[in-house]
């Protein structure tokens, strides 16, 4: 078992869609961004809609295989509503 925030690529990145990535409130606190849902997993990487605020913004995190993105995903779907600071501070299952 390992915390997320130990995962390499932790947090995710942000700011596919209209959303910009480089506006000065978002870029000061990225971790602030709240997740709403999973919405697929995609080889390794999982694809996830947040909120920043009440913009929208799709996130991306590239886990290490596809078993990790798998674990990943399910610890995440069971704590949507939570933002990436308190995230990254559950555990996850290492990958078979």
């Amino acid at each position: 078992m390992q915390q997320l925030l130990n995962l390499s690529g932790w947090p995710p990145q942000g700011g596919a869609g209209p959303f910009d990535t480089r506006k000065e409130a978002f870029a000061r606190s990225p971790e602030s961004v709240t997740l709403r849902r999973v919405d697929r997993i995609v080889g390794s990487r999982i694809d996830l809609t947040c909120m920043f605020g009440k913009e929208v913004v799709t996130f991306r995190f590239h886990a290490s295989s596809r078993g990790m993105a798998e674990n990943v995903a399910e610890v995440l779907r069971h704590n949507s509503g939570q933002n990436l600071r308190d995230l990254g501070m559950l555990y996850i299952a290492d990958s078979e």
